[in-house]
Formats: C-alpha cells, sequence, structure tokens
C-alpha cells in the first residue's frame, strides 16, 4: 500500500498573519505612543485622561481574552479575526470620531475587545489548531514579522499625524485594517470543515487545578508588567542612569532589532529544547538585563548589555508564550487555555507604566521601580522553572 501523504499545512495563513500583525499592533499598540501629544495638542485632554483610556481598553483586552479564545477553539480562527478585523476598523473610526474623553475611552474599550480577537492570542490559537506538531516553527515566523510592528508603525504614524492630523491618521489605519486584514483574515485563514459541527469548549477545570497553569500565569504577569514599564519608561531611566537624551534613544530603538535576533536564536539553536526550558533561560536573562540598567552610572557600556539582554529574551518570550500552553496542556482547548492564561497580564500591562509613574514621583527617580521590576522578573524566571519541574505530572 502506498505510504499516507501528509496533509498539506497552510502556510499561506502564516504568511497572511504575518501581513496583519504588523497592522494590529501599529494601530492598537503602537500608534498611541507617537499621537498622544498631537492628540492633547489639539483637543486639550490631559494626558492621564488619554493614557488612561488606553489602559481601559488593555483591561477589556485582558477581560475578554478567555472568551475569545473559546470561541476561537469553538469557530475557528478564520470566524473570530475576520470579525476582529472589521470590529478593529470601526473602533479606529471611533476613535477618529471622538469629541472628548469620555467617548475616546469608550471607543478604546471597544478597541480592546478588537484586540483580543486580531492580536498574538488568536493568531497563535489559530497557527496551533492548524499545524499539530509544526506550529512551534510556524509561531516562529510569525513573530519574526512581528516584531516589525513598531518598526513599521511608529515613522508611518508619524508621518502621517501632521498631514491629516490624529484623527486621520486613525483613519487610515481603519481603512489599512478593512481593506487589507479583513480580505486576508476571510481569504487565507482555514476554514471550518464542511458540515462539520462546531467544536466543542474543553472544560477548563481539570487545567485550572493544575498547579503548573498558575506558575505560568504568574510569570506571564509579572513579565508583562516589566515588559510594560520598560517599554514606556525605558529612555528616561537610561536618561537618569547618565546617557544623553540622543544615547538613550539610540540605545532603546535596537530593542526591536534585539527582539529579532532573539527569535532567530530560538529558532536557529533553542528549538530542539522544550519550550518550558527556554521559557526559563529567556526569563533568566530579564533579570540580569535589569541590573545591568541599575548599574549604569557605574559604567555606560551597561547600556549595550541591557538592550542585548532584554531585547534578544523579550523576542524568545513572545515565541514562549505561544507554545508553552500547548506543551503543558495539549493542544485541545488551546484557545481557551492560552487568553485565560495571559488575562492577567495583560492587566499588568495596562497597570504597569501608571504604577510606575507614581512610584517615580512619590519615591524619586526610577531606581525603586528598577529594584520593582527587578523582582517581577525574578518572580517571572522562578514560576517559570516551578512550571518546567511539574510539567511531566502535571499534564492532563
Amino acid at each position: 500500500m502506498p505510504s499516507p501523504v501528509a496533509p498539506r499545512l497552510p502556510w499561506e495563513a502564516v504568511i497572511a498573519l504575518s501581513v496583519t500583525q504588523i497592522v494590529a499592533w501599529g494601530s492598537q499598540y503602537y500608534a498611541i505612543a507617537v499621537l498622544a501629544p498631537a492628540i492633547a495638542a489639539a483637543e486639550g485632554w490631559s494626558r492621564e485622561a488619554i493614557f488612561g483610556a488606553y489602559s481601559a481598553g488593555l483591561l477589556a483586552q485582558g477581560l475578554v481574552s478567555f472568551p475569545t479564545g473559546a470561541l476561537v477553539d469553538r469557530f475557528g480562527g478564520r470566524a473570530v479575526m475576520s470579525a476582529g478585523s472589521a470590529l478593529s476598523s470601526a473602533c479606529l473610526v471611533s476613535l477618529a470620531l471622538a469629541q472628548d474623553p469620555v467617548e475616546f475611552a469608550a471607543a478604546w474599550i471597544a478597541t480592546g475587545f478588537a484586540m483580543a480577537a486580531t492580536q498574538y492570542e488568536p493568531a497563535f490559537a489559530t497557527i496551533t489548531a492548524s499545524f499539530g506538531s509544526e506550529a512551534r516553527r510556524a509561531i516562529t515566523y510569525l513573530t519574526f514579522s512581528g516584531g516589525l510592528a513598531s518598526t513599521v508603525a511608529w515613522p508611518l504614524t508619524a508621518w502621517a499625524e501632521p498631514l491629516v492630523g490624529w484623527r486621520g491618521a486613525y483613519a487610515g489605519w481603519a481603512a489599512v485594517t478593512v481593506a487589507l486584514c479583513l480580505p486576508l483574515h476571510l481569504a487565507l485563514l482555514p476554514r471550518a470543515r464542511s458540515g462539520a459541527a462546531p467544536r466543542q469548549r474543553r472544560p477548563l477545570g481539570p487545567v485550572l487545578y493544575a498547579p503548573s497553569f498558575w506558575l505560568v500565569a504568574l510569570a506571564l504577569t509579572a513579565g508583562s508588567l516589566l515588559f510594560s514599564v520598560i517599554g514606556v519608561h525605558a529612555i528616561p531611566m537610561l536618561e537618569e542612569g547618565g546617557l544623553s537624551p540622543a544615547a538613550a534613544v539610540a540605545v532603546a530603538s535596537l530593542t526591536g532589532p534585539m527582539q529579532v535576533a532573539g527569535r532567530v536564536v530560538e529558532f536557529a539553536g533553542l528549538s530542539r529544547l522544550r519550550p518550558t526550558r527556554v521559557a526559563i533561560l529567556a526569563g533568566a536573562a530579564q533579570p540580569l538585563s535589569i541590573l545591568a540598567l541599575i548599574g549604569l552610572p557605574l559604567s555606560p557600556w551597561l547600556a549595550g548589555a541591557y538592550v542585548v539582554l532584554y531585547g534578544t529574551s523579550a523576542g524568545i518570550l513572545t515565541i514562549v508564550r505561544g507554545t508553552v500552553p500547548a506543551e503543558l496542556f495539549g493542544r485541545e482547548g488551546y484557545g481557551a487555555v492560552a487568553g485565560a492564561m495571559v488575562a492577567p497580564g495583560i492587566m499588568a500591562r495596562a497597570a504597569g507604566p501608571y504604577a510606575a509613574a507614581w512610584m517615580r514621583e512619590t519615591l524619586g527617580g526610577y531606581q525603586p521601580v528598577q529594584i520593582a521590576i527587578l523582582l517581577a522578573g525574578i518572580v517571572a524566571a522562578l514560576a517559570f522553572a516551578g512550571a518546567a519541574a511539574l510539567a511531566p505530572r502535571q499534564r492532563p
């Protein structure tokens, strides 16, 4: 008898998601950093109101990440991510039309729902359901392009804002979303099987009773707190450490290329290791990077150690976020498991920048903030180690 032919893997879905992730992260996550000063200047709204609205959107994303993941499990990524693209376009138009901070906040809360349906978690769930044992490789390829989102979004948004204003910039992102992301999701993501009933939701009870689930959730939450603080406060931290403003920007700008480099290292050198082991290595590098940041007043050369350690480990941990849930709990019901696992981390990402700003103002300087995120990094690394130790006997 002829040997069975392996099913063709839908690599076109990875290509489509590589494009749509750049647009989703660029419009929903990175553009606000460029547009916030223009919004404040044009509308007279406070920075606190602008970023508070954005944080409300991140909180909404965290709250709906689990039910969104369950929908991906039940109906497939094509339906959920296509609907998410349509919703995202409508929400970006709502942001462009907002006339006061209350309307702006309401639009961001709705955008949080779109984030949950269009960013990494539903994309990872779609790939995991379609690629089986090849999912780790496909997720790695996807994160290569995802790492370019800030590289594309920041200069593109900065170019558009003087020409069409902040409202026009958001309207432009809405047009790109509906004209590019929606067709790609509809055309290239795998269809639900013809004639098949919607997949049933996997019971989460056994997963929620597993200590390894809560250890990974703790690690992702602590890591998201560190990531969010660095994302907003890295440049002033580097300046407080003794770098000039230009040097601080130059060092911080290397984070994106280092993230891509980290993903290359994972693909070329660490892919033979179990994802939980990779998580331990990358998690251990994060507190080391913060130690380099704390020691910056002693030597400016530590800025290089900081950005290499932080950037490469952050790039690897993005892949870990997509691969560890499947290692520990299997691919069945991946979307719901991953959504529940990352929900606290998304909320921590919303709170981190404001908590750091409050600590800096209250306690005087960034050193207390750096100690706090150092501790968060240590907690994340230890939690990953605990999950890896429990993995052989905790997988349901």
